[in-house]
């Protein structure tokens, strides 16, 4: 049976991505830092689908359990998914920022995944089969203050994505940067977030996490050379006006005239 492995996988995107791939019959390698959330989820998982679910306690911040894990995944034969899906935010500008803390940002979104995925090819390309999902964000593609390191690091997995499928492609193995919106799934009420203003967001904005890794699936299953997964319409249309040169122009002026105020 082929295996799964999912960070970040007690919650949001990643709790949804486990019972997708559960329900297809995986079994599954769930990383994520809280034992208790991964006990539930093994003894969830496993009662409902039937499968064989394996957890690991791993703060991806800390190097020397990021190599523990490393290592195990290169151990697994069977790999068939990756995941990359563990991540955080939280808004401070600079220079009144957590220098640390922005750091953690860089290993969790940047460093684990560009490691994981390294460790995870040597299984998948002895199978000559393989799916890799990073998940980065529609911020990829914008900018703003108080969010320089989550809008970094989600373009670093979107750019590192495009160029590892050119790379693995003809080990038949697929790459995706999963580019979504605002989804509703408990990441804006974190610790670190301002959950009032993501309040104001408009209904229509929010995506359903089910739809959204239903679509991510879909896609990178289908082997259309579409590396970016950017689900809904609303999005793809939102993206096609944010990124025009004129619209970069205008936002670039506009922050520019705040900076002076």
């Amino acid at each position: 049976m082929s295996l799964a492995l999912i960070t970040g996988s007690t919650s949001g995107l990643g709790e949804e991505f486990a019972r997708q791939l559960a329900a297809d019959g995986y079994d599954l390698l769930l990383v994520a830092r809280r034992t208790e959330l991964l006990n539930r989820q093994k003894t969830e998982l496993e009662k409902q689908y039937g499968i064989s679910v394996e957890i690991l306690s791993v703060d991806l911040a800390a190097p020397l359990q990021l190599a523990v894990l490393e290592q195990r995944v290169a151990q697994l034969d069977t790999l068939e998914f990756l995941v990359n899906n563990a991540g955080f935010g939280f808004e401070n500008k600079f220079p009144d920022t957590d220098i640390d803390l922005e750091c953690r940002m860089v290993q969790v979104h940047a460093i684990a995944p560009l490691r994981l995925s390294y460790a995870a090819l040597g299984p998948m390309i002895r199978r000559k089969k393989g799916y890799i999902i990073n998940v980065a964000s529609v911020a990829a593609y914008l900018h703003g203050p108080a969010c320089a390191q989550y809008m970094a690091t989600k373009a670093y997995l979107l750019s590192f994505s495009k160029c590892l499928q050119c790379d693995v492609r003809d080990h038949g193995i697929e790459v995706q940067a999963l580019c979504p919106g605002f989804v509703r799934t408990g990441f804006h009420s974190a610790e670190w977030m301002n959950e009032e203003k993501f309040k104001k967001i408009p209904d229509f904005l929010w995506l359903r996490k089910e739809s959204v890794v239903r679509e991510s699936l879909g896609n990178v299953r289908k082997k259309r050379r579409r590396t970016v997964c950017v689900p809904s319409w609303r999005y793809k249309f939102f993206l096609a006006i944010l990124t025009c040169p004129l619209f970069t122009w205008a936002t670039e002026w506009i922050y520019q005239k705040r900076a002076k105020m």
